[in-house]
């Protein structure tokens, strides 16, 4: 094969490649399929908040979608010991979460995420992770809003 044809074949199947659209996974059930990666991105994301709520929190989801090893969440919480949750301080809007996740080494990590915010702090979010596929944030989200 000349190089010019090997060339021109290696260009087109590199932006073919990139062409293609990420494939989009829907956690919001856990499955049989899903149940170990649910899992991990949950753990992880309690223990992300454990650090600033000091309690420990059970998740309902709303939504969760992966792909390119990123995933985002959104939903609610109580407290896993049943107890309601209280804040001495009017900062917080009980009882919504969301997060970004980032599949690093193998392993899901909480690369941003809140609870009970009283603002929308993932504005655009997704200009500051470009490749974290626009698909797997809901569509009108704030997430999607450029700056």
């Amino acid at each position: 094969m000349k190089p010019k044809y090997l060339i021109l074949f290696l260009l087109l199947f590199t932006l073919q490649a990139h062409s293609q659209p990420s494939t989009i996974l829907d956690y919001k059930v856990k499955t049989a399929a899903n149940a170990k990666e649910r899992t991990e991105m949950l753990d992880a994301l309690r223990a992300y908040l454990y650090k600033d709520l000091k309690m420990t929190l059970e998740f309902y989801v709303d939504h969760l979608k992966v792909g390119n090893n990123y995933a985002w969440f959104q939903g609610s919480a109580d407290r896993k010991d049943g107890k309601d949750i209280k804040f001495e301080e009017d900062a917080y809007d009980c009882c919504h979460v969301e997060a970004l996740f980032q599949k690093k080494n193998g392993k899901w990590t909480v690369a941003a995420g809140a609870a009970f915010s009283t603002d929308v702090w993932y504005e655009a979010i997704a200009k500051k992770y470009p490749d974290a596929p626009k698909g797997i944030f809901p569509k009108g989200s704030p997430a999607l809003m450029e700056q």
